[in-house]
């Protein structure tokens, strides 16, 4: 295992800027939130395990707490996160927006690839408002027209407002959450603004959280009933695939996959900005309350390369990959290590006066579900 991470490390450089970025995520107004305020959730699917929880805190810029690379320069980037601001963000990939073709760009022009985790570290150094990033964002796509940019982000802040803005090289469009008669918005790796024709198997994705927060039938959602969705193998074409024989191949029918590394819900509240998290894959992890003003205070077991370590690990023992796009599914380890019960951590709405006290209750429930898993994949 050790190995695999410092590999992982050696190819940072490579893999920090190149990443595949599936994803899949949802954004859910205040008034349908349990917290009072907008909630961004992000399921994390990416060639690029290396990880961690970091607080981030320059002079001059908001403070924020995010998904970083775990490497000494951590403030370069971003996966998601929030800021002491109330001011959320999270994205995922969109290939099919209508972004110019390399052949067509003017001779003399350097071709960059945009960095999509550098954007979202600028918005959450700079931006305390929804409509604070629509402003840089005009700014920013004024200098996008010699790179490649295509993406979707999920914004909100502690105003209320929250939005999808898909973003490509010359423009963007944006999707008001509270205009879409849902409470509720959701993307996969698709955008409305693309041609419907190239919306892909993402679109998979996009209908089973669709149908999971529809039929769920609650006035408001929890971060809880959020992070659920990470671990959920539901679909609609299989139902269940872990109960579906038809259902051989991780494809994209389900949020978890081989590629899933990482689940997040943003809490978007001004007074008290906190998160939701798994850093490392969703089924063997365990949600940890993180929050802005604890700062540097973060569990260890997502601070670190811990909880990710425990999803390879996981990974390696439920798939086979038999092709470049398909891995088979260990369906009967899969199950094993979703029945073995995960610690249901609960988020108060206001910061623990002993955060240190806290944490070290929440890495010592980590521990003990970490040896059941393991137990339960040794046997496999």
């Amino acid at each position: 295992m050790r190995s695999i991470v410092s590999f992982m490390i050696v190819v940072a450089a490579l893999a920090y800027y190149g990443e595949v970025a599936a994803c899949t995520s949802a954004i859910v107004t205040a008034e349908r939130s349990s917290e009072g305020a907008p909630l961004l959730w992000k399921n994390r699917d990416s060639s690029y395990w290396n990880t961690c929880i970091k607080h981030v805190a320059e002079e001059g810029c908001y403070a924020y707490t995010s998904i970083v690379a775990n490497t000494d320069n951590h403030t370069n980037g971003s996966f998601g996160g929030i800021n002491e601001r109330g001011f959320g963000i999270i994205n995922v990939s969109s290939p099919h927006l209508p972004s110019t073709p390399k052949e067509e760009y003017p001779k003399g022009r350097t071709v960059v690839q945009y960095s999509g985790p550098g954007f979202t570290a600028k918005a959450l150094k700079s931006c305390a408002t929804v409509e604070e990033f629509e402003k840089m964002l005009r700014c920013e796509v004024r200098t996008m027209q010699k790179r490649h940019f295509s993406g979707n982000y999920g914004v909100a802040d502690a105003t209320g407002a929250a939005a999808y803005f898909e973003i490509w090289d010359t423009d963007y469009r944006r999707y008001d959450v509270s205009e879409q008669g849902h409470g509720f918005d959701v993307r996969a790796n698709f955008s409305w603004a693309a041609d419907p024709a190239k919306m892909g198997t993402s679109r998979r994705r996009y209908d089973i959280v669709m149908q999971e927060m529809t039929d769920l039938g609650v006035e408001k959602f929890s971060p809880h009933d959020l992070i659920h969705l990470s671990r959920s193998y539901n679909s609609v074409r299989y139902g269940d695939v872990l109960l579906n024989e038809s259902a051989k191949y991780c494809q994209n029918h389900t949020v978890p996959r081989h590629t899933s590394i990482a689940a997040v819900v943003l809490v978007c509240d001004g007074a008290e900005p906190r998160m939701l998290v798994i850093n490392g894959h969703p089924v063997t992890g365990v949600a940890v309350p993180v929050y802005v003003r604890a700062k540097e205070s973060i569990p260890q077991c997502v601070a670190t390369s811990e909880m990710v370590e425990l999803g390879m690990h996981f990974c390696s023992t439920a798939y086979t990959r038999v092709s470049k796009r398909l891995c088979e599914m260990n369906k009967e380890v899969i199950s094993e290590v979703l029945n073995t019960p995960s610690p249901e951590i609960v988020m108060p709405r206001t910061l623990p006066k002993d955060i240190k006290s806290f944490n070290k209750k929440i890495d010592k429930s980590f521990t003990r579900y970490k040896r059941k898993v393991k137990a339960v994949l040794s046997e496999s």
